[in-house]
C-alpha cells in the first residue's frame, strides 16, 4: 500500500505543481503574446481563457489516482524522483532538461510562464 500512496502523492504534487503555475500566471502567456500585447485586457483575457483550461484539467488529475491513466513504467518512473522535486518539475518546468535534471541558470532557455504543454513563445 505505501507503494501506492508514494506514486498517488508523487502524481499530485506534479498536478498541484502545475496548477500553481498557472494561477500564477493565470494572466499572461506566451501563447497570447502572439495575438494581443502583454499588459492589455484582451492580452490577459486570451490568458486567463488558456490557463485556466490548463489549472482545472490540474487538479482533475491532481486527485485522480495515476494508476487509471499512467503505465506501470511511468508510474515506475515516479519513485526516483523525490515528492518536492515533482512538484518544482510542476511549478516550474523551464528549469528542467528533458531527462528530468535541473538546469544550471545559465541553461535555462525557457521563461518561467512557459508550459510545456503549450507552443513555445
Amino acid at each position: 500500500m505505501s507503494k501506492w500512496i508514494e506514486e498517488y502523492a508523487k502524481h499530485a504534487a506534479l498536478n498541484f505543481g502545475q496548477a500553481s503555475q498557472g494561477l500564477r500566471y493565470l494572466l499572461t502567456h506566451p501563447k497570447a503574446d502572439r495575438i494581443a500585447k502583454r499588459g492589455t485586457v484582451r492580452h490577459m483575457l486570451l490568458s486567463l481563457k488558456l490557463r485556466s483550461k490548463l489549472v482545472v484539467n490540474d487538479l482533475f488529475f491532481a486527485i485522480l489516482p495515476p494508476h487509471w491513466h499512467h503505465t506501470k513504467e511511468q508510474l515506475a518512473s515516479l519513485h526516483a524522483v523525490s515528492l518536492k522535486r515533482w512538484f518544482q518539475a510542476g511549478y516550474g518546468p523551464y528549469r528542467f532538461a528533458e531527462t528530468g535534471e535541473l538546469l544550471p541558470l545559465h541553461e535555462v532557455f525557457h521563461e518561467p510562464r512557459w508550459d510545456p504543454r503549450c507552443e513555445d513563445a
